[in-house]
């Protein structure tokens, strides 16, 4: 069976609409539960789509990770940097984070510990130039070329946001649609199988 393009779906449902004779309490049942089902598709390929968005941005945050790996030697000026960034992706939400590293010598003499400690994101879409004023000099071009790609992950994320909160507005409304229906199209639905047993 040859499978439907766009098109020809669109002038299926057209022309099915304006046709008499036909089931049309089956016909509705399969439009409201087509709908629930695109609905759903939506919120599944949202979801993909963000598994999408953290992965480029990890690609983004690896480019920050050369540098800094670049500059772990005693022999580059502004050794060491101290920022750094990290991708997540917890549940729905997707977090382009930055902290600050402070390196504190061992007991002992033998190496340093780490504390890292969170920099809020103040701005909408990109944190503000003075969450980064402890910068070393090679850190600051770096930490503001990253941020452009991370800005443009995080409206890109937040237009996901929009979109599911759109979708659950749709599946809520699709809900009172196929009550409203049930209630204002049982009687057709009564009298169509009335006569079709003869009865009156």
């Amino acid at each position: 069976m040859t499978r439907m393009n766009k098109q020809q779906v669109v002038d299926h449902w057209c022309h099915a609409s304006r046709l008499e004779g036909v089931d049309h309490t089956r016909g509705t049942q399969a439009a409201t539960e087509q709908s629930k089902a695109f609905l759903q598709t939506l919120m599944d390929l949202i979801d993909i789509e963000q598994a999408r968005y953290r992965y480029l941005a990890q690609r983004i945050c690896d480019v920050y990770w050369e540098h800094n790996i670049a500059h772990r030697t005693d022999q580059t000026e502004g050794y060491p940097g101290h920022h750094g960034c990290r991708v997540r992706l917890r549940g729905r939400k997707l977090e382009l984070s930055w902290y600050y590293n402070s390196f504190v010598p061992k007991e002992g003499g033998t190496g340093h510990a780490v504390y890292s400690e969170h920099i809020s994101k103040e701005g909408q879409y990109r944190y503000f130039k003075s969450a980064f004023a402890r910068a070393q000099d090679w850190e600051k071009p770096v930490i503001a070329d990253i941020e452009d790609g991370f800005e443009l992950i995080r409206r890109l994320n937040a237009n996901l946001t929009q979109l599911r909160r759109t979708l659950k507005s749709s599946v809520r409304l699709l809900a009172e649609l196929e009550a409203y229906l049930e209630e204002i199209l049982a009687p057709l639905a009564r009298a169509a199988k009335t006569e079709g047993t003869g009865k009156k």
